[in-house]
């Protein structure tokens, strides 16, 4: 019986590389918060940070552990992964 390459199939696309792609998502966002406090010079020095800084943190944050638990979950869901 020929069995397919894993990537080709619809499921574990769905499954597994969406969460792969939002897991990059999320590190990019939080690669573009980190050059933004580099290169921040009077709030950084004992004011709090922006709103909008924050919201970029936790959206980044969110993006990178939602698309690392969509990934095992899709894993394990497709049979891909198993202990």
């Amino acid at each position: 019986m020929y069995h397919p390459t894993i990537f080709f199939d619809p499921g574990f696309t769905l499954a597994v590389m969406v969460g792969w792609v939002l897991n990059l998502g999320g590190a990019a966002l939080l690669l573009i918060a980190a050059l933004w406090y580099s290169f921040a010079g009077e709030w950084r020095r004992g004011r709090s940070a922006p709103g909008a800084f924050r919201a970029l943190i936790v959206l980044g944050l969110i993006a990178w552990l939602g698309g690392l638990l969509w990934q095992f979950v899709g894993y394990f869901g497709t049979g891909t992964l198993s202990w």
